[in-house]
């Protein structure tokens, strides 16, 4: 299958070279697979465009109509900033293509995702969006073993994060949904504009019922990057470090010293394979494609972590 990337920044084709151990561009992915034809780069300035073809392969184009006159495309890679993410996906339904993998956030308001989901909803169009954990085999096994009552009932949690609600927070937020379930009501505790204006980072209380709550952090992205996130459950507490590359379990015990107490005791560390999500993200593509196999995280996903995103915005301006 053909595939055309969009954008011609980090993810699309900086972060990694050809030769590097971990896979985290989409430009690696695809070049790295027997399933997929890179056929290009798109970007409005050229000389990016032309930079990461140097590196990969394909041809360059300033446009994204030039490029469809130029070459069969079966799959496009939106990859572009944050604020064109919705133009462009608006562009690309004017095409004839099997499937568009969007970056996250979909879009930059909740009024623009709304407005996209319907064109893609009306014009048939499968999308899969890239919020990255949701792709990783650690974090489905961790999944199951919450739905299957392993872990016990969710207690409480907290997490880091900094670089805006959307742009980064929003990862946080789309992965204790997928792991934990519906948020549903925020208080503001404090916020500040460490990275985007229109964009700000906010700590707050989620509220998930049940008396359950999650504590979201920030940490300003100046001083450095974090993402991290701590489960506790009954049986078990998750400790989510190193934007997920690596995990810590913990078991509850009794205290050795003080009688009739309980403690956590480190059970296992563990390396996840976050390194080869972009490829898991192209393996589901292809499945859903030729299998019909369901979309890890779909358009659904990434409108209801928006929305949280949203509610938390709209409740800081009061």
């Amino acid at each position: 299958m053909n595939v055309l990337i969009v954008g011609a920044g980090n993810i699309a084709a900086k972060f990694d070279t050809a030769n590097s151990p971990q896979i985290l561009t989409y430009a690696h992915a695809i070049t790295n697979s027997p399933l997929f034809n890179l056929v290009g780069f798109v970007d409005k300035n050229l000389k990016a465009a032309e930079s990461a073809t140097i590196m990969w392969g394909g041809k360059s184009y300033n446009s994204i109509e030039e490029a469809f006159r130029n070459e069969t495309v079966d799959v496009v890679i939106n990859a572009v900033p944050d604020d064109f993410h919705f133009e462009v996906l608006k562009k690309l339904t004017s095409f004839p293509l099997k499937f568009i993998i969007a970056e996250k956030p979909l879009t930059k308001t909740l009024s623009e995702a709304e407005k996209i989901i319907e064109i893609f909803q009306q014009k048939k169009i499968s999308v899969a969006v890239n919020y990255a954990r949701r792709y990783v085999p650690e974090f489905d096994e961790i999944k199951k073993n919450i739905q299957n009552g392993i872990y016990g009932k969710f207690l409480t949690g907290s997490g880091y994060y900094g670089k805006g609600i959307v742009h980064n927070g929003s990862h946080l937020i789309d992965l204790l949904r997928f792991l934990i379930g519906e948020i549903l009501d925020v208080k503001i505790i404090s916020s500040e504009n460490d990275f985007y204006c229109d964009d700000p980072s906010i700590s707050g209380i989620l509220n998930l019922g049940e008396n359950r709550f999650f504590y979201l952090q920030i940490v300003n992205c100046n001083n450095y990057s974090l993402f991290e996130i701590d489960l506790l459950f009954e049986k078990k507490r998750l400790r989510i470090l190193n934007s997920g590359f690596d995990l810590e379990f913990y078991d509850v015990k009794n205290d050795d010293i003080y009688k009739d107490y309980k403690l956590l005791s480190k059970d296992l560390i563990k390396t996840t394979s976050l390194s080869k999500q972009l490829t898991y993200l192209l393996e589901n593509v292809y499945n859903h494609i030729t299998k019909r196999e369901n979309i890890k995280c779909t358009i659904f996903d990434a409108y209801q972590a928006l929305k949280i995103c949203e509610l938390l915005k709209t409740s800081l301006k009061g």
